[in-house]
């Protein structure tokens, strides 16, 4: 009788065990995205992001301040910090051809200079899109893309993927 229950619980506990082993095969092998660094671009557009992402989400950091010297952003002048952070949308995450992809609703802090030179502080709702590919310094790249509610959009860095300075990507696709 004891041996029968022993046999029970160590199959109880071998089962439990494969069980936990296929669900982190099936987590790992599911595309993802995660990584962070500071990001190269043009004079005034470095910026610092953070950000993971899968099919079941994910969330998305990207800081412009301290680093940025300044630069043309809807009514401000000048932008001294901006702050974009948000949720990546369940099943928006696409990789194809080493490049990840992945969006969301986002808010955006920003303070800056009107033209006057008056500070001005907004805080915006966004839609955003967050392009990456792997690697490290200087082999990594990322863009993210701004949609405001009246339909215009902005690039960061500019118009193409810039490199991280520093930092990593890891995409599994």
């Amino acid at each position: 009788m004891r041996q029968s229950g022993r046999r029970a619980v160590l199959s109880i506990g071998v089962t439990i065990i494969v069980l936990f082993a296929a669900q982190s095969t099936a987590i790992a092998s599911s595309p993802s995205v995660s990584g962070g660094g500071v990001v190269d671009g043009a004079l005034g557009t470095t910026s610092q992001l953070g950000f993971n992402a899968s099919s079941a989400g994910g969330q998305f950091l990207c800081v412009m301040a301290g680093r940025s010297g300044g630069f043309q952003f809807g009514p401000w002048d000048s932008i001294q910090q901006m702050r974009v952070e948000g949720p990546v949308e369940p099943a928006s995450l696409s990789v194809s051809g080493g490049v990840a992809s992945f969006s969301g609703t986002a808010t955006v802090h920003v303070v800056g200079r009107t033209v006057t030179g008056d500070v001005m502080t907004a805080t915006v709702t966004v839609s955003y899109t967050s392009r990456q590919t792997a690697g490290g310094a200087g082999v990594a790249t990322h863009r993210l893309e701004v949609t405001f509610q009246d339909g215009s959009h902005v690039s960061f860095p500019g118009l193409g993927m810039e490199p991280l300075r520093s930092g990593h990507i890891t995409i599994n696709p």
